[in-house]
């Protein structure tokens, strides 16, 4: 039976144990992606088996979004998934077509998300979602023998490019360290001037998904023109990620850059990560650094309504369910 789930968590958790456990997702980390948000509703589809068991679930998480000058509800598409002895039986799209139900009900603007490849095909293929480019990873390795070694890849032809990168670093700075996101409104408004469409980065949102996090901690940054944040988190390598970005201009962005790869210098990181939409004119920066491109996630929307979707939509990591 497919059903709207109103609980807190408890039941759905051994769903989340037999399919993805690399994910980690206890109890804690599930209220907090879904009860201590800023907007405290869910939509969360489940179905349960005759015996009552949660053998699948398509969730939503909603969120304010700017949208060409209006604040719009969407929805973020994650935690997609069905226990393997009942896939194959159309649990799946029954799902996803309970949540898009419901979306247009509550008066979502559209849905955002980005399916595997098994995904893919139904939500694309039988449900109308629409692929709206990719998102990319960069990274910039600071460990050259150990990256190489991890990824099986020979960085050696491109060492004259990290090095001007590592050169660019000696630079002094104004940032300073900060815990809050007080004052962000004011750099939200320098966004507004690059992009038409973006995940509303409020005081709120940036409070819950990095200060709030049951588990996880970061660095907050930020001067006169920009504001920033990272994350250092050890699992196979040392990685630094540039999780989130706000900026004035091109220079400021730059700045950004050479800061953080200072930072993460200092503190041993391997290797550092950053994601932002492909074709976004910050990549230029990011290869001129001496960044590389490794990997990229589509993505795809639902639009409830017949709008227009320009390409100067912001993504970074702070927009993926990698959370």
């Amino acid at each position: 039976m497919c059903k709207i789930y109103e609980g807190s968590g408890e039941e759905i958790i051994p769903l989340f144990e037999s399919v993805t456990p690399e994910l980690e997702v206890d109890i804690k980390k599930w209220r907090w992606k879904y009860l201590e948000k800023p907007l405290k509703e869910n939509l969360i589809a489940v179905y349960e088996s005759k015996e009552g068991e949660i053998v699948g679930e398509e969730a939503i998480v909603p969120f304010k979004a700017y949208f060409k000058g209006e604040i719009v509800k969407i929805g973020h598409s994650v935690d997609s998934m069905v226990l393997k002895k009942y896939r194959g039986k159309g649990i799946f799209k029954k799902l996803a077509i309970k949540t898009l139900e419901e979306g247009k009900e509550r008066g979502y603007y559209y849905f955002y998300g980005f399916p595997n490849k098994n995904s893919l095909p139904i939500y694309t293929k039988k449900l109308n979602w629409m692929s709206f480019g990719y998102v990319r990873r960069w990274i910039f390795p600071l460990n050259l023998n150990i990256i190489a070694s991890k990824f099986k890849i020979d960085l050696s032809i491109l060492s004259p490019l990290f090095k001007i990168g590592t050169n660019l670093i000696k630079e002094k700075f104004s940032f300073v360290k900060v815990d809050n996101f007080s004052g962000v409104e004011n750099y939200l408004e320098n966004l507004k001037k690059h992009y038409d469409i973006f995940l509303l980065r409020d005081e709120s949102f940036l409070t819950w998904r990095y200060l709030s996090h049951p588990y996880y901690t970061y660095d907050i940054f930020k001067d006169e023109e920009s504001l920033f944040v990272l994350r250092i988190k050890e699992v196979d390598i040392k990685r630094g990620t540039i999780e989130e970005f706000l900026y004035r201009d091109r220079e400021s962005f730059s700045k950004i850059i050479s800061f953080s790869l200072k930072y993460f210098v200092e503190n041993n990181v391997d290797l550092v990560d950053i994601w932002i939409k492909q074709g976004d004119p910050l990549e230029k920066i990011l290869f001129f650094k001496g960044f590389i491109p490794y990997q990229k996630r589509l993505i795809i929307l639902y639009p409830f309504e017949k709008i227009s979707f320009s390409k100067k939509y912001f993504f970074n990591f702070s927009d993926l369910d990698v959370i």
